[in-house]
C-alpha cells in the first residue's frame, strides 16, 4: 500500500474531504474534482501549483461547501481516485446487526 506524498483535508458540516495529492500529481488526473466543484458546488476548491487546493479557509469551507459529493464522484470516474469523503452515519452498525448484515 502507498503512503499518500501529502494529503488535503478540511471539513465539512457534517463530515470530512480527504485528497490524495500524491494521486494528483499523476498523469491524467485533470483535476475533475475542482471542475465538478465549481460546476456543481460553490466553488470551494481551485488549482493552485499544479493540485488541487482550497480556495476558502479551513474555516469558511463548512459554511460554503453544499455537501453535493461531486468532487468524490467525479473524481472515482473520471480520475485518479484520489478523494475521499467521510460522512459518520450514527446507528447504522446497530442497523446492520439487527438486520443481520454483520456478526
Amino acid at each position: 500500500m502507498r503512503v499518500p506524498e501529502q494529503m488535503l483535508r478540511f471539513k465539512l458540516r457534517t463530515g470530512e474531504v480527504s485528497i490524495d495529492i500524491g494521486k494528483c500529481a499523476a498523469p491524467l488526473c485533470g483535476f475533475f474534482c475542482v471542475k465538478a466543484c465549481r460546476f456543481y458546488g460553490r466553488g470551494v476548491l481551485k488549482i493552485e501549483g499544479g493540485k488541487p487546493a482550497l480556495a476558502v479557509s479551513h474555516e469558511e469551507a463548512p459554511r460554503l461547501c453544499n455537501e453535493c459529493l461531486a468532487c468524490e464522484i467525479h473524481c472515482e470516474l473520471h480520475g485518479n481516485k484520489a478523494v475521499r469523503i467521510i460522512l459518520p452515519f450514527p446507528g447504522l452498525e446497530d442497523y446492520r446487526k439487527r438486520v443481520g448484515l454483520t456478526t
